[in-house]
């Protein structure tokens, strides 16, 4: 009789915690995150040829539904320097700095109890500062919007899943308002591509 009492309280454990889990991940609704993120322009860009590799931080968050389709928004500046001896290619500025805002649609798949993944796809919009060399207190400022598709995988830290840390995957389309009369020094300085990763923690509430 006793072994069967402790096997049915064992069942009942198990269950209790296999039950916990699902409802965690039916019924979050939304997140917040904090994250480091190394950024790449890549391509014939002035961005990619003239920057160093930009780095910073980010904030974001998630409104997910029951179905696993949900919405968020992610916001990050990023920090670089004009690559030595590109001064004046770069037109005798310095400092840069990148904010980006994307807006995206997720998707959420189950690999296991412990790791999920995340697909999003959205619109991005960009803010570009730089100082300029021989005038300190004046900034050169440009705008700009594009795509943005990307992933996460994410790992749970607690049985709960409320503490969550992640590893982000992202590929941003940059689009700018720079004109020029010859279209090819436009494309030059009007667009770009950024690759990033970013390391992540997540709170789930």
């Amino acid at each position: 009789m006793m072994r069967i009492l402790v096997l049915l309280a064992c069942l009942c454990s198990v269950l209790a915690t296999a039950q916990k889990k699902k409802k965690y991940f039916d019924d979050v609704v939304s997140n917040a995150d904090a994250k480091i993120i190394l950024l790449k322009p890549v391509g014939n860009n002035h961005l990619s040829k003239d920057y160093s590799t930009f780095f910073g931080f980010g904030f974001g968050g998630n409104l997910m539904t029951p179905i696993n389709f949900g919405i968020g928004l992610d916001y990050n500046v990023l920090f670089s320097n004009v690559k030595y001896g590109n001064e004046n290619m770069a037109g005798s500025i310095g400092s840069p700095v990148l904010t980006i805002a994307d807006l995206f649609i997720s998707h959420r798949d189950k690999l296991s109890e412990d790791f999920q993944v995340e697909e999003m796809i959205g619109f991005s919009f960009y803010s570009h500062t730089n100082l300029f060399n021989y005038q300190k207190n004046q900034k050169y400022k440009n705008t700009g919007n594009g795509l943005n598709l990307g992933g996460r995988i994410i790992y749970n830290l607690d049985m709960e899943g409320y503490q969550q840390v992640f590893l982000a995957g992202k590929i941003n389309f940059y689009y700018t308002n720079v004109f020029n009369e010859n279209k090819e020094i436009q494309k030059y300085y009007d667009r770009s591509v950024f690759l990033s990763l970013g390391l992540g923690y997540r709170y789930n509430f």
